[in-house]
């Protein structure tokens, strides 16, 4: 019920753009035709993260390399490169969302993306481009990952820390510079 009306709010949200956006197109007599304006912008921040418009959604059931994350000691740009492989799994088709919950930590909603029939999630842990995080106790993608790192595809082909514990070396790292370390 409550993921149904975050769903609903999130597709008002959408709609309110659309609506916005539409506004601009109507004309103010017969004669006279107005352009319409561009739809909202759909572009990807990074490898788990895209943006409709000014709409930050994050994508369920993964962890993508951050952006400026890197692996192999700062030889390979798994931040970069994980943004690609989303942007070519996207290829220029529409990308469809179905809002799963509000992320409680950074607070964009969380949906579930398509490409097509593509399910971008699967898309990007198969290819070793994210890690499954597993949701209230189901392990959607796990498979998936697993799969990916026998393979030893994306990541698992190089010495990559997971985001959550790069982003924790980092906030180390930070705490020892301001502590004079």
């Amino acid at each position: 019920m409550k993921a149904a009306r975050t769903s609903l709010a999130l597709l008002s949200t959408l709609a309110l753009l659309a609506m916005a956006t539409g506004a601009a197109a109507q004309s103010s007599d017969d004669d006279t035709v107005v352009t319409p304006a561009p739809k909202p912008r759909f572009t990807v921040v990074d490898g788990d993260t895209v943006k409709f418009g000014p709409q930050v959604v994050r994508l369920f059931g993964i962890d993508a390399p951050e952006r400026s994350q890197t692996c192999d000691d700062g030889q390979w740009r798994a931040g970069a490169l994980a943004r690609k492989a989303l942007e070519e799994f996207i290829a220029g088709r529409p990308v469809t969302c179905r809002l799963v919950d509000p992320d409680r930590k950074t607070r964009p909603p969380v949906a579930q993306c398509f490409a097509g029939e593509d399910d971008l999630q699967e898309k990007m842990v198969s290819a070793g481009w994210a890690w499954a995080l597993p949701v209230n106790g189901k392990d959607r993608y796990g498979p998936d990952e697993r799969e990916a790192a026998l393979r030893k595809v994306g990541v698992h082909a190089h010495k990559c820390a997971s985001p959550a514990e790069w982003r924790a070396m980092l906030r180390r790292e930070a705490l020892k510079r301001e502590q004079g370390g």
